[in-house]
């Protein structure tokens, strides 16, 4: 993501920040979703979606630790978008743009949207960048897989 976001900076939305600081603050959340915020959903969306599929049982304890852990995680995301609108501040970056496919999933095949819509500001961060142009733009290319 970071090489491509590079590579074609001068095109469309930057998405790794103007100042180094900006870059700093982009750099953090992308770990945080990388190490705090994935594991526990990757364990949901496995768990849940594709136990079948993979041959294996359900782990319901897994789950729920996901879960709980899920919350803590997404508790600091409503501390930090109540001071600003995206993650690495007031603009739209790559961090925000990592966690797309996720929260996707979250909200739409597994049904736990309640997990982003359970607080304000989530809430509002998940409207604004989930309705981009080119999200939507994905969705109609890769629609996340019907469960029912």
């Amino acid at each position: 993501m970071r090489y491509y976001a590079e590579k074609y900076r001068s095109q469309g939305t930057e998405l790794l920040g103007k100042t180094v600081e900006e870059r700093g603050q982009v750099e953090q959340w992308l770990e945080v979703e990388a190490h705090e915020f994935a594991p526990p959903v990757y364990n949901l969306v496995i768990h849940i979606m594709f136990s079948t599929k993979l041959g294996i049982t359900a782990d319901q304890k897994l789950i729920q630790e996901s879960e709980e852990k899920l919350h803590k995680v997404l508790d600091i995301y409503e501390e930090r978008l109540s001071k600003s609108k995206y993650l690495a501040g007031d603009f739209f970056s790559l961090a925000d743009l990592s966690h797309l496919p996720f929260v996707q999933y979250l909200t739409d095949p597994l049904g736990k949207e309640h997990v982003i819509r359970d607080r304000k500001h989530r809430s509002a961060w998940w409207d604004d960048i989930r309705n981009r142009p080119s999200w939507k733009k994905v969705l109609q290319h890769y629609p996340p897989p019907d469960l029912s």
